[in-house]
């Protein structure tokens, strides 16, 4: 074969070998089944606040602050965890907080500055982006 002939071969093989880099750049935090960044999510705990046992099922949702767009939600799993990522980690330095425990059989609300949970935006608190503390909600 003559140089001619290889040097197509040689190009092809030089861009799959970069796309396959580039794949790998990219690839999701949740593919590696970790989620190590804490920069653009809002993750926490909901649990019962008699008991300190995780509730399963709450969903809980963050908006802009001061605004009723809604950035994202999520659904607590069986140890009582949340995780919102996608956010922009400059913009939404602080987010307003509302869970819906009605279909597990507890309150809905918003947020307070406590943690727990109070029944009108205007007594909760913001919240920053990143890990929280837990998330106390009462039975209805």
């Amino acid at each position: 074969m003559d140089l001619a002939a290889r040097r197509p071969l040689a190009v092809l093989a030089a861009l799959m070998t970069l796309a396959l880099a580039l794949l790998a750049l990219h690839a999701p935090a949740h593919a590696t089944g970790t989620r190590t960044d804490t920069t653009g999510v809002f993750r926490g705990k909901v649990v019962n606040q008699a008991n300190g046992n995780a509730v399963k099922g709450v969903t809980v949702k963050v908006f802009r602050i001061n605004t009723d767009t809604l950035l994202g939600q999520d659904k607590t799993n069986s140890t009582g965890h949340y995780y919102i990522g996608g956010l922009d980690p400059v913009q939404d330095e602080e987010l307003d907080v509302r869970v819906n425990g009605h279909a597990v059989g507890f309150e809905a609300g918003w947020v307070g500055c406590n943690n727990k949970v109070v029944q009108s935006w205007a007594n909760s608190c913001s919240h920053g982006q990143g890990p929280q503390t837990r998330f106390f909600l009462q039975r209805r």
